[in-house]
């Protein structure tokens, strides 16, 4: 689909959301095992992105594996060649960057002396493992793209001491579409850092 009509189509749903009911599954996120409170010693911690348990689809019951979801969409976009392949693939430039920058805002909002990064000579790792896309569906019901993803933080230098697990569950993006993911992502990282900062200050 061509930037122009996807512009298009939003500015269609937009008009069309007070009129169409709007489907909001809660998301949240908590504290599965250990303890964030460690990091209060800490002044940078290194970042990394795990996609390989991912599962992807529209609506829960749609979901696959991320390599079926690209094979039925390969047969969805015929005609398009790889460009929807490549933007799907240049999730990291999208996904990752917004994730980090609402993580460090929240410590930066709160002055409080932490960072997380490509920091690779940290104690510590943040692995951000996504577990489940949901790019969003659109009719008579409307639900926005969600994110579901573990931090699992572990040592740098022995990564099966894993010294927390925090879950972020259907964490809400914005828009219909799937580069509005990003926003998902966006969320996680503000809610992380909100729990975060308030465990160690």
């Amino acid at each position: 689909m061509s930037k122009l009509l996807k512009i298009f189509f939003r500015a269609v749903l937009v008009a069309a959301v007070g009129l169409v009911p709007l489907r909001v599954t809660a998301g949240g996120i908590r504290v599965e095992s250990g303890s964030v409170a460690f990091l209060k010693q800490e002044g940078r911690v290194n970042l990394e992105y795990d996609y390989s348990d991912m599962k992807v689809g529209r609506k829960p019951k749609d979901s696959v594996p991320e390599q079926e979801f690209i094979a039925q969409q390969n047969q969805k976009q015929a005609g398009r060649g790889d460009s929807w392949r490549l933007e799907w693939i240049g999730r990291t430039n999208q996904f990752q960057p917004r994730f980090q920058e609402l993580l460090n805002k929240q410590f930066a909002a709160g002055n409080v002396p932490l960072e997380f990064g490509a920091f690779k000579d940290a104690k510590y790792t943040l692995i951000l493992k996504t577990k489940t896309i949901l790019t969003g569906s659109q009719g008579f019901t409307v639900s926005p793209p969600r994110l579901t993803a573990d931090a699992v933080f572990v040592e740098t230098n022995n990564r099966t001491n894993t010294v927390a697990v925090v879950k972020l569950v259907n964490l809400p993006g914005q828009g219909m579409w799937d580069f509005e993911m990003r926003e998902a992502y966006a969320k996680a990282g503000k809610e992380l850092g909100i729990l975060i900062r308030g465990k160690i200050k």
